[in-house]
Order: C-alpha cells, then structure tokens, then sequence
C-alpha cells in the first residue's frame, strides 16, 4: 500500500489562511462600508475611510490568522456579532 503524502505545516497554515481569508474579505467589506455610512451621515463632512483602511482592517484580519489560528474564528464571530446587532 502506498504512503499517503501527508501536508507540512507551512501548507496546512496556508490553506487555513486562505480559507480564513474567504470569510474574512466579505466580512471587512461590510464593516468597510457600514462605517463609511455612519461617517457619512454622523461624521465630519470630510469624514472618509479610504481604501488604505480598507486594506489595513484585510491586514489585521490576515495577521491574526496567520499568527493565532485558533483565535480568528473567535474574531470573526465577535465581528459578525456587532454587525448582526449593528444593521
């Protein structure tokens, strides 16, 4: 019987990541966008978070992940619950 080639650590973090990253891209779109509006409405008149905060929350989302696998569910239920009671 042949041996089955096992995954290294390197790979079975990057899948993770890449697979936190699917869930992790929607969810900062909608942050990205809900707080905009609320800048908008509520803010300064010039009160914008720009495509740099944007990439800096996919960033943070990214770090997390690829450091603290085991905290990144945790962080996106968090973030997920503030903007089920947000909306």
């Amino acid at each position: 019987m042949p041996k089955e080639k096992r995954e290294g650590p390197i790979q079975a973090r990057l899948m993770g990541v890449l697979a936190a990253m699917f869930f992790a891209v929607p969810t900062t779109v909608i942050l990205w966008l809900g707080i905009n509006k609320e800048l908008a409405l509520w803010g300064a008149p010039d009160a914008y978070i720009g495509s740099s905060g944007f990439w800096l929350i996919i960033a943070a989302f990214f770090s997390v992940a690829m450091i603290f696998p085991h905290l990144f569910p945790t962080m996106l239920g968090k973030a997920w619950r503030f903007i089920t009671y947000w909306l």
